[in-house]
């Protein structure tokens, strides 16, 4: 007779779980990500139970699993490396920040400094700034306008020209 799925499964993840972890390891560097992705592979592997041929392929199937689920997510940190070293970069470029800005900034709710910084000073779109923070469009908007409003008369005290584009004074600094 046929293992259940649930019992099949517990099989494969007492044997196989911790071979699954360690080819992880090897191809990711990190434990904790190799653990999610091993994780992963039984998730899946619990979806497709009923496309897996034969069961005594189970195991290829995890391992092809965690291999693309590796090979998927090496691509993803090489991605945010690269977003970030691009963004390092135009730091670089740009001049700093003055330190009124900075200090006006201080005086934001989080919130609101976030969603100034993202949009004006990292320059991400509305929709961006939204998937950083977890929030939605709307809320970057209306968050990002109080900020500002909250912004131009302590900028307007202060001397050093601002670097953060406010309305009316969007030539920069």
């Amino acid at each position: 007779m046929e293992p259940s799925r649930h019992d099949g499964l517990a099989e494969l993840h007492r044997r196989y779980y911790p071979e699954l972890v360690r080819l992880a390891f090897a191809l990711t560097g990190d434990w904790s990500l190799a653990e999610e992705l091993g994780q992963e592979a039984f998730v899946r592997a619990w979806r497709s139970w009923g496309s897996i041929r034969r069961q005594q392929s189970a195991p290829a199937y995890l391992r092809a699993t965690v291999i693309n689920l590796a090979r998927t997510s090496l691509r993803q940190r090489l991605r945010e490396i690269r977003a970030w070293r691009d963004v390092a970069i135009r730091r670089q470029a740009e001049a700093a920040v003055s330190p009124d800005v900075l200090r006006a900034l201080a005086q934001l709710p989080p919130r609101k400094r976030a969603c100034v910084v993202l949009r004006y000073y990292l320059d991400l779109s509305e929709a961006d700034t939204a998937a950083a923070l977890g929030i939605s469009v709307g809320t970057v908007k209306s968050q990002t306008a109080r900020a500002l409003a909250r912004l131009r008369p302590l900028l307007a005290e202060g001397s050093a020209p601002s670097v953060i584009p406010l309305p009316g004074n969007e030539g920069g600094p």
